[in-house]
This record gives C-alpha cells, structure tokens and sequence, in this order.
C-alpha cells in the first residue's frame, strides 16, 4: 500500500466515521508536536507542546494524541467515548503505517524530516476540507 492510499485512508475514517456523528470540538496546539499522555489523580492529560488537555479517559487521549502530533489547531470529537475507542485502531495503525513506509525509503534524516512534515501538512488539509463539506 502507499503512502498516498494510506493518507486517503486515514482521512475517510475521520470523515465518514466521526464527522458523520455527533462531535465537539477540542482546540490543540496548531503545531507538529511530540505529545504525551500523563496519568493523573484526576485521569488523564494530554501534553502538546506547553498546552495541557484534560482527557475524561485513556481512549480520549490516545485519540487526541495522533491530531495533536499532525498538528491539527482544533479537531471533532465524538460524544461517545465508546465511539472514540472503536476508531482508535483504525488511526493509529493508519498513522503508524505512514511513518513506517516513509522510513522505508531511507531518505537521510532532513529530508526524511522534510517529507515527514509535507504528510502531515497534506493529512491537515485533508482533514479540514472534510470538516468543511461535512459542515454544508
């Protein structure tokens, strides 16, 4: 599979699987990060960046963790926790491929990094322009 039908892929579970249900929107950082969940008393906080996000569960964070590292400025939500758990799978795997079939060329590290950040920015516009068409 390539990295083209691997981006395609990942933007349609977004579109047809969560902007297709009841959403919120969750602001992030806007910028390409190595986010982290950290385990609190409370539950859990994903840390973008300098910015915090309190997190109701483990698969709300896992979820804004994959948007936060495109670097996505805001992202929808499904209500449904139970929702957001069943999607988990298929995005992380998605992204996960990405990176791995972008390794596989052995780019050397700029522009691996360079090619890395085109993706990402391909992948957020994608994204957006689904946020568009699902809000007309």
């Amino acid at each position: 599979m390539s990295l083209e039908d691997q981006i395609q892929q990942f933007s349609e579970i977004y579109s047809e699987e969560v902007l297709t249900r009841p959403t919120r929107t969750i602001s992030l950082p806007g910028r390409k990060c190595e986010p982290r969940i950290i385990y609190t008393f409370l539950g859990f906080e994903l840390q973008a960046g300098r910015k915090r996000i309190t997190c109701p569960d483990m698969a709300t964070a896992r979820y804004l963790r994959i948007f936060a590292e495109l670097g996505m400025p805001s992202i929808e939500t499904p209500y449904d926790p139970t929702q957001t758990a069943r999607l988990l799978a298929g995005l992380e795997v998605g992204l996960e491929t990405i990176k791995e079939l972008l390794l596989a060329e052995t780019l050397d590290k700029i522009r691996h990094q360079a090619k890395l950040r085109r993706l990402y920015r391909g992948i957020r516009e994608r994204l957006r322009q689904s946020e568009t068409q699902s809000k007309t």
